[in-house]
């Protein structure tokens, strides 16, 4: 396969995913709509810095030490779990009061605190290395030469960082902010739920799998 039709491959493979709810478009989103976009954007890129942490592993043959150690495995599955829970647990608690002041304006927090949000609930589930590693095999080889992997690397972040700031702008619009006010009570809890029910598999699976 020519280099940069394997980049372009790769990249692609990755941009599918975008349309397969997961975790990490469900705490952008409610980041977005309870906390504003600068608290969506900025945990958007921590989900973004975790695919890039993850892909890179997947590139460049370091995965063997996630994928092949259970026992790290498992405590990252558990662990990450754990946290996503307790994300999905104060936002059905802290979110089910109407008129939230957060409704009417951005909050005010350290960029860290969205930033972390994101970036460990994407680390939070470590079969994203294997995801990476299936895409990796089917449109990489030996031969792919080193600036291709690279420009690879790099298009996944890219795209990563493009899709989580659209969701953030899309999601922190006034428009659709005041409609999720109307909604609030319900839309928390549901979000909070699917987030929640992520977490318990992602427990579940570290549980059995040790």
């Amino acid at each position: 396969m020519e280099p940069l039709h394997a980049v372009f491959l790769t990249v692609s493979l990755f941009v599918l995913t975008f349309f397969n709810p997961g975790a990490n478009l469900f705490v952008v989103v409610q980041t977005s709509l309870a906390s504003g976009r600068r608290a969506g954007v900025l945990t958007g890129l921590g989900v973004a810095s975790g695919d890039a942490i993850y892909s890179g592993l997947g590139l460049f043959g370091m995965a063997t030490l996630i994928t092949q150690c259970e026992a790290v495995f498992s405590v990252i599955k558990i662990g990450g779990g754990a946290y996503l829970l307790w994300f999905a647990w104060n936002s059905m608690r802290h979110q089910a009061t109407p008129q939230m002041p957060a409704l009417q304006q951005p909050v005010s927090a350290p960029w860290t605190v969205f930033f972390r949000r994101g970036l460990l609930t994407d680390l939070s589930n470590p079969q994203t290395v294997l995801f990476f590693i299936s895409i990796f095999s089917v449109t990489l080889s030996a031969d792919t030469p080193m600036w291709a992997r690279m420009m690879a690397w790099a298009g996944i972040v890219l795209s990563s960082v493009i899709w989580r700031v659209f969701l953030s702008q899309a999601f922190s619009l006034p428009a659709v902010r005041r409609a999720y006010g109307r909604i609030q009570r319900v839309a928390s809890r549901i979000i909070g739920a699917i987030i929640g029910l992520l977490a318990l598999r992602l427990i579940y699976e570290g549980i059995t799998h040790r």
